[in-house]
């Protein structure tokens, strides 16, 4: 009996052990299985979602790199900047409801109703929000959301905000140029990592349009425009459009901010052509600066009267009727002139072509068609032709660059360039001292600027509006040049209806208001501009014109 039971326990061990084994078999098999299931999740998640996500990308617009912008010193005014995007891959995710209400609780700019209505268009892609900060990646993260995907993108940003928003222009959410330089050069900055060098100097933008913002803020004006030109090369060193806008806000491009008044406006210049009209009578060789002509009465010529704005009643040399701004002179001149030879000059300087830089949005000239005799008279004293103030600026350089007109550009030039002649130097120096002496001894006495020998003419126009133009509505512009000794730099500025103030006298004219700002900006941007106050005594202008002749 004790044997039979000693063997039954041994068989009883065996059969236990048996199982054990079967039961450690059957878990580590579990286990295995188990494992196996999780690598090929894993191989599934790290493989195939990311040749999904790669499928997904297909659906996305291009991610666009650009090159920098620069001035011409080499500071960046445009550059671009890394940042991710997050959309969306609606046949991914699970619950729309609830995916929309996870991403609207961290990023509460978003409407929750749009979101779901997006997620439920059945399209494979959709951006949810461009250009997140970390901050807001990380909170998105955060919430787990299946379907939603990270995109690195670029941002598209200009340091300087306004200054320089319509020499920029700027880029819509593609980092797609849509004005101004970044529209003109959108292929070259996407194409080349070589930077645009512009001949805009920032120092100067600065400078020049806070003093057109104080002077439209003065003089209570809607609006206006500053430009400055190197005579030399006809490089663009400022251009100020007011009002402005921030290119780094995707913002409308047809909103009223984005006009650019030194390009796209035609204004008539007023008294400011009465430099084209010298200069005709002067290169024609028949008149001198010392020819007299009679502004003793107003001018009729059929069912028109020439006027002058306080005028002087009588008999005015060509020096005279340019110091003082005589309409009836300038009219008496091109009678004398005639009015084919006048439209043929104005032609030949370039009063009448198209002329623009590198911006898109730029404006062609307005004229008469016929030039009738009554054209002709009213053109003598700016009214009756328009043009941009690029335009103005671009052919009053050429007049005082020796008579060689440069073609306007917003590139940088290393070098003076070979122009085309347009008037004699002789003509040219002859104009130097009459717009001299406009400022010094004329009407245009606060545009001068010590030391600087600023020369010049203002001239005020009044608006039209379906044709007609309108009382006591009026543009005022000065231009001008400086040093008179030898010409550097043309500015131009341009207000958009300014008021009378109690210092101006109850005036609204140019004289009052465009060319005092245009000598504060001269008197703050000249040193800047490599130009220091001179201590020479005032040339003799009347005596250099005598020698001339």
């Amino acid at each position: 009996m004790y044997y039979g039971y000693g063997n039954n326990l041994y068989s009883l061990s065996i059969r236990s052990i048996k199982i054990a084994k079967q039961r450690t078999l059957f878990a580590i098999s579990i286990f295995v299985f188990l494992f196996s299931l999780l690598i090929v999740r894993l191989v599934q998640v790290m493989v195939f979602n990311s040749r999904n996500e790669e499928h997904n990308f297909e659906f996305a617009p291009p991610v666009i790199s650009r090159a920098d912008i620069l001035d011409r010193n080499g500071t960046i005014i445009a550059t671009s900047l890394p940042t991710v995007s997050l959309y969306a891959c609606p046949h991914e995710i699970i619950n729309i409801k609830e995916s929309a209400e996870k991403i609207t609780s961290v990023l509460k700019e978003l409407d929750k109703t749009d979101i779901i209505n997006k997620l439920s268009s059945g399209k494979k892609f959709l951006w949810i929000k461009r250009n997140l900060s970390p901050s807001q990646e990380q909170a998105v993260l955060n919430q787990g959301i299946p379907g939603m995907h990270f995109l690195k993108t670029e941002r598209r940003v200009y340091p300087d905000g306004r200054l320089l928003a319509h020499v920029i222009g700027g880029t819509d959410v593609d980092n797609v140029g849509i004005a101004g330089i970044e529209k003109v050069f959108d292929t070259s900055l996407r194409e080349s990592f070589e930077p645009i060098v512009l001949s805009i100097d920032i120092k100067i933008q600065h400078a020049v349009r806070d003093e057109l913002q104080k002077g439209i803020d003065e003089f209570n004006a809607i609006g206006g425009a500053a430009v400055v030109m190197k005579i030399s090369t006809g490089e663009i060193i400022s251009l100020v459009s007011l009002p402005d806008f921030d290119p780094n806000k995707n913002s409308d491009p047809n909103m009223k901010e984005r006009f650019n008044m030194i390009t796209s406006s035609a204004i008539e210049p007023g008294s400011s052509a009465k430099i084209f009209n010298t200069t005709m009578a002067l290169e024609m060789g028949r008149i001198t600066p010392f020819t007299v002509f009679d502004a003793r009465f107003p001018l009729k010529i059929g069912r028109f009267t020439v006027h002058d704005f306080k005028g002087l009643g009588k008999f005015l040399s060509v020096e005279e009727i340019l110091k003082y701004s005589s309409n009836i002179g300038s009219a008496k001149i091109a009678q004398a002139i005639g009015r084919t030879v006048q439209k043929n000059f104005f032609k030949h300087i370039g009063l009448l072509d198209y002329v623009s830089c590198e911006l898109p949005e730029t404006q062609h000239p307005l004229y008469p068609s016929p030039w009738t005799d009554v054209s002709s008279l009213t053109i003598s004293y700016g009214h009756g032709i328009a043009m941009s103030p690029l335009h103005l600026i671009t052919v009053v350089s050429g007049i005082v660059n020796d008579g060689i007109l440069n073609n306007p550009t917003l590139l940088k030039r290393e070098d003076k360039i070979l122009g085309r002649r347009i008037i004699s130097q002789k003509t040219s120096n002859l104009m130097k001292a009459l717009m001299r002496i406009n400022v010094t001894e004329g009407r245009n006495r606060f545009a001068d600027v010590p030391g600087y020998f600023v020369g010049g003419k203002s001239g005020t126009a009044e608006k039209q509006k379906n044709g007609k133009y309108l009382k006591n509505v009026n543009y005022t512009g000065f231009i001008g040049s400086f040093p008179m000794t030898n010409p550097q730099y043309s500015i131009y500025i341009v207000l958009d209806e300014p008021k009378a103030t109690h210092e101006t006298h109850g005036y609204r004219t140019a004289g009052w208001n465009a060319a005092p700002i245009a000598a504060r900006i001269i008197k703050r941007i000249g040193a800047m501009l490599g130009i220091m106050a001179s201590t020479d005594p005032e040339p003799d202008w009347k005596d250099i014109m005598r020698k001339l002749i």
